[in-house]
């Protein structure tokens, strides 16, 4: 469940379903009027979830970003070890080499849910700081049309 707005929540699914994310402070809920105090009564009425202040949230962000960077250089490796073939096709090598496939796909596999779980944990929290990536993006698309066009070249030109 996240929050939408005031006491409003919406539910997602994911592995963080039912446990919305509220910061305490937060610019999105000065701008809709709604006091500290006020989001966290919400936040505590909707029972479960995690309550945290701006530099907190932050923080976590960071650290699940950095989190997110380091598992996406090991799935490569991951992936090459998934897909090992065996030195020699006798039963010895062919049989070790299909138990420690095994293993290193369950690995990959592994890498792959915590891939999914970190960036949902960073979209959830991104959200609640009022971090909105997609309308960055749309931004910098119009920035650089606006860079590109022979009109609007600045304050002298």
């Amino acid at each position: 469940m996240a929050e939408n707005g005031l006491g409003k929540a919406i539910e997602t699914t994911g592995w963080l379903t039912g446990l919305p994310i509220t910061v305490v402070g937060t610019a999105l809920n000065v701008a809709q009027g709604v006091s500290d105090a006020a989001v966290v009564a919400s936040a505590t009425k909707t029972g479960a979830g995690f309550t945290l202040s701006p530099d907190e949230a932050r923080s976590l962000l960071d650290r699940a970003k950095r989190l997110r960077e380091n598992v996406a250089k090991m799935q490569p490796d991951a992936q090459a070890l998934a897909r090992l073939t065996p030195p020699s096709p006798d039963p010895g090598s062919a049989g070790f080499n299909q138990q420690a496939v095994t293993t290193f796909s369950t690995g990959r596999d592994s890498l792959d849910a915590m891939l999914r779980y970190v960036t949902e944990l960073i979209g959830r929290l991104e959200k609640a700081l009022g971090i909105v990536s997609e309308s960055d993006g749309q931004a910098a698309v119009d920035v650089k049309a606006v860079g590109n066009s022979e009109q609007g070249k600045g304050l002298l030109g």
